[in-house]
């Protein structure tokens, strides 16, 4: 055999894992979506604030609940379930789609910038393997679709040619314009595209690729101008979102020690997002953020953005742009730079490690160079493959209140009544009706910081009410945080039944024989 025909053969192999990993990728998203996991809170948020809105009161009213959503992903959906009908599957059948589209194009942009063919395999691999991305394309969230969006918007800015400028420019320019409807994220990602190709085209002297980028820009900022009207004005308005999200806006400038700890923590926060976050990413900071593991990954990574630097500046331009900008909108408030709201840069992370694996496969003295590639290119697919490895075997389930409510549905009687906290009860009201249980009283509290008080206060409203039978106690969202109140009430009723398993739980309690019933009896 000689050297062309080894090489071949080499190459044709590393072709084949690549598809072997988007097929993982995948099968990966398949058992995670076919699970048909309970709604947590926030998508049980946005799917009751959303389900009986006409496309009318989607284009012109906002979503209840402190909600948000990019409109064309909600006219999607609403379009899914007008056909399908209203089910948490349906819900998340377009999330899946973007999930499933993220792959395909994922493997047209390493072709676009990755020359060889490992630095291809770990780019598909960590997009196909990626426990946080495996988990967002079964949430009835838009954040898949921002994953999509990045790398749509991506791929295109890399293929277009000033000799193309014509095709190219319209291709681009129709696509950005789309993502804006569809993705709030992707105006950072487009501002990166645009700046970076307009930049380019003036450099080379090219007028008429030069003028239809500036076309293409206008375009999007008609399209912004726009959805901003419809949708977006709304969002500047909501100050719960803007307190919710407090310890995620950038210190501009740094003024202090503590300011410039905000941009090390976010980074670090980024890449574990990237690596090994599993499951609802949430808003605040976690410990694996700073183990060894993990500043090593950030190491690696800062090295892989010179890397892509030196083998695409417009790649590494449109990275460096985009995240100036989205800092920027972070500065100013209007853009939090943290957990699920930043998964749109993931792409980027994951072409910066391939990138670094590609100048290693790449030097010179190759007999040394392609085993530290391989092993690097190994050990950043292992980290990202064994959480979602678990997935396989039991998929994320961590708020299963469908579980709560089917034991309940077996086991009520006439007159029985249901207490839920205000963090369970819009997931209830969405499944009742699939339950057969919608037609149970329903008594809602408010969770505070005084778990005493709620707890009293909780069992006092049954115990004043003449009508009220036996208590379903239904937990959903923080279960572990509510010991003390639980503790409390079964000091008051001992429960006779419950149920308990993956974050959620039903008690049956009976307070009216209480003692503490008895006082107010």
């Amino acid at each position: 055999m000689n050297r062309h025909e080894l090489l071949n053969r080499r190459l044709h192999g590393l072709a084949s894992w690549t598809a072997m990993l988007l097929a993982l990728g995948v099968v990966l998203r398949l058992r995670q979506y076919l699970f048909n996991r309970s709604l947590w809170l926030d998508e049980a948020y946005l799917a009751t604030s959303f389900v009986h809105r006409d496309v009318g009161e989607l284009l012109w009213q906002p979503l209840a609940n402190g909600q948000v959503a990019p409109l064309g992903f909600l006219l999607l959906v609403k379009t899914v379930t007008s056909v399908l009908g209203t089910h948490d599957w349906s819900l998340r059948l377009v999330p899946l789609l973007s999930g499933l589209l993220s792959l395909v194009v994922a493997a047209q942009v390493a072709r676009s910038v990755l020359p060889g063919a490992p630095a291809r395999s770990v780019f598909v691999g960590l997009m196909a393997a990626s426990p946080v991305l495996v988990y967002y394309s079964s949430e009835f969230k838009q954040y898949q679709g921002d994953v999509l969006c990045t790398l749509l918007i991506l791929w295109l800015s890399l293929r277009f040619r000033s000799e193309r400028w014509r095709a190219d420019g319209w291709t681009l320019a129709l696509a950005g314009a789309a993502c804006i409807w569809l993705s709030h994220a992707s105006l950072f990602v487009l501002a990166g595209a645009g700046t970076v190709l307009w930049l380019e085209m003036a450099h080379r002297r090219h007028r008429a690729a030069w003028l239809a980028i500036t076309a293409v820009g206008l375009l999007w900022l008609l399209s912004f101008g726009l959805n901003h009207l419809l949708s977006l004005r709304h969002l500047t308005d909501s100050s719960s979102l803007t307190g919710f999200w407090m310890a995620a806006y950038a210190p501009v400038p740094p003024h202090s020690l503590e300011d410039l700890r905000w941009y090390w923590n976010s980074a670090l926060g980024l890449v574990y997002l990237a690596m090994r976050h599993t499951g609802v990413a949430h808003h605040g900071e976690m410990p694996g953020w700073f183990d060894a593991l993990n500043v090593g990954l950030l190491v690696l990574t800062l090295l892989g953005a010179v890397a892509l630097a030196r083998l695409s500046r417009r790649a590494a331009g449109i990275f460096l742009v985009t995240l100036i900008a989205v800092l920027a909108a972070s500065a100013l408030h209007l853009y939090p730079f943290r957990s699920r709201l930043i998964l749109f840069l993931l792409p980027l992370v994951y072409l910066a490690l391939a990138a670094l694996v590609q100048l290693v496969w790449s030097q010179t003295h190759r007999w040394m160079a392609q085993p530290v590639a391989a092993a690097l290119a190994l050990g950043l697919l292992c980290v990202v493959a064994l959480p979602s490895w678990r997935v396989l075997r039991q998929p994320d389930n961590a708020h299963d209140i469908k579980g709560a409510m089917t034991h309940m549905a077996l086991h009520r009687q006439l007159g029985d009544q249901v207490v839920l906290s205000s963090w369970t009860h819009k997931a209830y009201d969405f499944y009742a009706p699939t339950f057969h249980i919608d037609d149970l009283p329903v008594v809602i509290y408010r969770q505070t910081p005084n778990p005493v008080h709620d707890a009293r206060a909780t069992v006092r409203r049954t115990c004043l009410d003449p009508a009220a039978g036996r208590s379903w106690l239904v937990i959903s969202h923080r279960l572990d945080d509510q010991a003390a109140f639980l503790d409390l009430v079964r000091s008051i009723s001992p429960p006779l039944d419950h149920w308990e398993a993956n974050g959620a739980a039903a008690f049956l309690h009976d307070f009216r024989a209480s003692a503490y019933c008895q006082r107010y009896r």
